[in-house]
């Protein structure tokens, strides 16, 4: 059975251009009837920033989003966020998206308050804390940008669900999963919990390098893509920017399960031709676990520890913010005083989980792998 990915060029964020496109999604892969139901939206708000800098969700993007599925009948559409700094409403007014959620018929919902979610088939969980207005909701719909990521090489719609679970308690899911592997699971079980029926990908402007997914360089991909298989999209869109997706962890590890896709071959697409929307420019992310293991014996194990980033705190750059320190899940960032800059107390208690570069607003730390 094909699972159908739909791809739509679109340039630039105009609201009515970006609303065409993606209406014009969801009539090439429709999704679940959502007459007289609740559509839960989960955009990408990493931390407040602005638009053009490709950290978030655009919120033209989220705005068009709202507008199509009241349109298609939907009781009400909520949008909600959890980022690791700042309140929800308050970082969806920063980023203009809180304003396109309200005016184009959409509620904002403040991730505050968290449930327990089942998730009886889970490899590494049997069970997970969700915002509250999950249960609210009788359509998840992950609303992601496409972006670089330091410790998953690419994050896009399934990684994007991460952010039902509430604040920090996102940064103690990478001290509890410290293996790249185990953390894969942990997310391929969330976005089971979650049981998406639908995501769209904001790919107009993405973001690539090795500073993704906080502090990446924004790149033109010029089109918008949506499925109802969120597996296919996540696979089709990382292909498409360079990716072998058989070397993103998390992917690999959900197309292991069957639940979505039994054979990347089953995935085909619908209305922009692939190769209009294939980038040959963008700066991947190669995770150093994938470079490794191609190597034998002793040279593997060497090469992991030279291959392993450990993050550099720039005294120039820090403001101090603390951010850093309170979000490592580790809690080996130390800060000595007001006046001081940030610092790893304990390297060898590192768990190179980059939740510390994600998170600095001041792009003050930097990863390197000496």
């Amino acid at each position: 059975m094909t699972k159908t990915v739909a791809l739509q060029k679109c340039d630039e964020y105009d609201f009515e251009k970006v609303l065409t496109c993606v209406k014009k999604l969801l009539e090439l892969v429709p999704p679940p009837d959502v007459r007289g139901k609740t559509v839960l939206l989960k955009p990408n708000i990493l931390y407040p920033k602005a638009p053009e800098l490709a950290v978030c969700t655009h919120p033209v993007v989220v705005g068009a989003a709202v507008r199509a599925f009241k349109e298609l009948g939907a009781a009400r559409v909520i949008a909600g966020e959890s980022p690791a700094i700042a309140g929800s409403a308050t970082a969806a007014k920063a980023t203009g998206m809180y304003e396109q959620v309200i005016n184009n018929g959409g509620e904002w919902a403040d991730f505050k308050e968290h449930v327990s979610v089942p998730c009886p088939d889970g490899k590494v969980v049997k069970n997970l804390d969700f915002a509250r207005q999950f249960l609210e909701a009788d359509i998840v719909v992950s609303l992601s940008k496409l972006k670089s990521h330091q410790l998953m090489a690419y994050t896009g719609a399934m990684k994007n669900l991460f952010g039902l679970m509430i604040g920090l308690e996102k940064a103690g899911c990478h001290y509890r999963f410290s293996k790249k592997e185990d953390f894969a699971a942990f997310l391929t079980d969330l976005v089971v919990a979650a049981k998406p029926g639908y995501a769209i990908m904001d790919a107009i402007v993405g973001m690539d390098g090795p500073g993704g997914p906080g502090s990446g360089d924004p790149i033109q991909l010029g089109f918008l893509a949506a499925s109802d298989n969120i597996l296919a999209l996540d696979w089709k869109c990382a292909e498409l920017v360079g990716y072998n997706p058989h070397n993103v962890l998390n992917l690999e590890d959900a197309l292991r399960r069957g639940i979505w896709l039994n054979s990347p071959a089953e995935i085909t697409t619908s209305g922009a031709a692939e190769e209009a929307c294939r980038s040959t420019s963008f700066r991947i992310v190669r995770d150093s676990k994938a470079l490794s293991n191609q190597m034998p014996g002793v040279i593997n194990f060497l090469a992991k520890k030279l291959l392993m980033k450990t993050p550099h705190f720039n005294a120039r750059k820090c403001k101090k913010c603390r951010r850093c320190e309170q979000i490592c899940p580790a809690h080996i960032i130390k800060m000595n005083g007001t006046d001081s800059t940030a610092r790893l107390a304990d390297k060898s208690k590192c768990l190179h989980c980059f939740c510390c570069h994600e998170i600095c607003p001041a792009d003050a730390i930097v990863l390197k792998r000496f």
